[in-house]
């Protein structure tokens, strides 16, 4: 009996980590996560934390969370949380970072609202690109020209401030 629920187990943590690298094959997510202040570990980190309360029992999580990375089979719980802390840390720091360009005159508003506007936005540029093209050169492309008139105006007059090439 326990053997058979170890084996359950265990799919599910090939399924999880299956679905993982499927999420990284998303186009979108890595030009974000290429922009981004945060690595690819502590965003898969960040993941892995807010979904694996649906995958194992509470009395669990901190033993079995390493075990969804894809980067590794083994990694220790230590290192994990070091890595979710560091996410976290630099998560902190970016909505610190806006909120303070907006409070300062640099940034329209430091209001948060805006930026997930443009999530929304991007997310339905990025379907309404899948459905006219498989082109992911191009797809790229126009995202990128896309990013950067959303950042521009999200900028407004103190965009001069903040370079594409910084």
């Amino acid at each position: 009996m326990e053997k058979e629920s170890n084996t359950r187990f265990d799919s599910r943590i090939k399924e999880t980590k299956k679905v993982l690298k499927k999420t990284f094959d998303d186009e979108i997510l890595r030009i974000l996560l290429d922009n981004s202040n945060i690595t690819h570990k502590q965003f898969e980190s960040l993941i892995i934390n807010s979904f694996s309360e649906d995958i194992f029992y509470k009395g669990s999580l901190s033993k079995e969370r390493p075990k969804l990375r894809t980067d590794r089979d083994v990694l220790s719980r230590g290192s994990f949380d070091r890595t979710l802390s560091q996410a976290r840390r630099n998560v902190r720091r970016s909505i610190s970072t806006v909120l303070l360009l907006g409070y300062v005159g640099i940034l329209e508003s430091p209001e948060l609202e805006p930026f997930l506007e443009v999530g929304n936005r991007i997310k339905a540029y990025t379907e309404l690109n899948k459905e006219s093209s498989n082109d992911s050169v191009k797809l790229r492309r126009n995202l990128s020209v896309e990013l950067n008139t959303i950042i521009s105006s999200l900028l407004g007059r103190g965009g001069r401030v903040i370079r594409e090439s910084d």
